[in-house]
């Protein structure tokens, strides 16, 4: 018998507790101190460091009194890297390479919280990071992690990837291993009203292609499907809003709530062709992720809507919609709006930006081949032939 979508097997885990709440994070050290911690490692966002709520999280995390606070302002320029991770790693270690804490807090963005989770796998397994890149097997637990997000995308907080750059191979590969499931994830809309503009553009987008690409994945549940259709209702109808209110906490906790269903469903369907390719764009020519995703995922809408898959179900989510119309119109009508949304919110409409062009296209398409994988898991087929085909495409747009 052949097994549908919701006859299929599947498997869903999720191992962190999740405290939401405007002023949550002032908590942190009550929370701490609840799950008997007494030396307490904290990777900080640079570009949060100095802000008045950072401090009053601090400061009641001083009021604890643990044994200590080991703080890492994190400067990074870009996405994390293997090498970073080697480097950084020695503040975490006693001179006989044992670690001087016993957890890790991150506040800050995605990769912020992935650098704290590969610092909790380094803590308890020697060697050098990259010996830990993909998905590591018979490892060492990690050190407990708990995640504050400040931006509303990645959905970091909720899964145990963690991506890292392969300097060497100039691949994304990261330090995938459930033991990095966050112990504890704390959602306070509050840590994202500092967000810039144009990064919680870039975050919402990296939601946008978490729950759009998870719905249509060939490994989409019933649970990630539930989790799709809530994080894209909340993402897509709050996302622009951010451009006139920016400080609007509702607006902001849907943001967030979005978000963290996009993990959900990173988590449990995995993705397609938009990550993969925006993870080569971001290493070859810079492109910040979720800016990345945002070009190249209307138009694997587009070719899946040409190819007969159906997103009229999410197209009924988006507000205002006429909902009566059939469902070929539905769809017509959902890729016009997601390329709208991407156009009104300042996304590029093309590679150029990025100095793609004809000369240098070749740096991208070679690379495809290492994750034909995901592509597999597309609705319809898509070779790395289409995807060659897409990526040349895109540099005169």
């Amino acid at each position: 018998m052949k097994k549908t979508s919701s006859t299929k097997n599947f498997e869903f885990i999720l191992k962190t507790k999740t405290k939401f709440g405007v002023g949550e994070a002032l908590n942190l050290g009550k929370y701490l101190k609840e799950m008997s911690f007494k030396r307490i490692g904290i990777i900080i966002d640079s570009g949060i460091f100095d802000l008045k709520n950072t401090k009053e999280i601090l400061k009641n995390i001083q009021k604890e009194k643990f044994d200590k606070v080991k703080i890492w302002k994190y400067d990074l320029k870009g996405e994390p890297d293997y090498d970073s991770l080697d480097r950084i790693k020695l503040l975490f270690l006693d001179n006989n390479s044992k670690p001087i804490v016993d957890c890790f807090v991150g506040i800050g963005g995605g990769s912020v919280i992935d650098f704290a989770k590969g610092l909790a796998t380094l803590m308890n397994n020697p060697g050098k990071a990259v010996k830990y890149r993909g998905f590591p097997v018979d490892i060492n637990p990690s050190l407990p992690i708990i995640a504050l997000p400040t931006t509303a995308g990645t959905g970091s907080e909720v899964t145990f990837n963690a991506v890292f750059i392969d300097l060497n191979e100039k691949r994304k590969l990261g330090i995938n291993t459930r033991n990095n499931f966050p112990a504890l994830a704390i959602l306070d809309p509050i840590l994202t009203l500092t967000c810039p503009k144009k990064v919680a553009i870039a975050s919402g987008m990296d939601t946008l292609v978490h729950v759009i690409e998870g719905y249509a994945s060939l490994g989409s549940t019933p649970f990630t499907k539930i989790f799709a259709k809530d994080g894209f209702k909340l993402t897509f109808n709050n996302l622009s809003k951010i451009l006139d209110q920016p400080k609007n906490i509702e607006v902001r906790a849907n943001l967030q709530l979005g978000a963290y269903f996009g993990g959900l469903v990173l988590l449990g369907s995995g993705g397609g062709p938009p990550g993969p390719l925006s993870y080569i764009l971001g290493v070859r020519f810079k492109v910040p992720h979720g800016i990345a995703g945002a070009v190249i995922l209307p138009h694997i809408v587009e070719y899946n809507i040409g190819k007969g898959y159906d997103y009229s179900k999410l197209y009924d989510l988006i507000q205002g919609v006429d909902k009566c119309l059939s469902k070929k119109e539905k769809n017509k009508m959902f890729s016009k709006k997601l390329f709208a949304l991407c156009k009104k919110t300042g996304v590029p409409s093309g590679l150029k930006t990025f100095g793609v062009n004809k000369d240098n296209v070749g740096v991208l398409t070679k690379d495809l081949v290492n994750y034909e994988k995901a592509f597999l898991q597309n609705p319809t087929p898509f070779s790395v032939e289409d995807g060659k085909k897409l990526l040349t495409n895109l540099i005169n747009k």
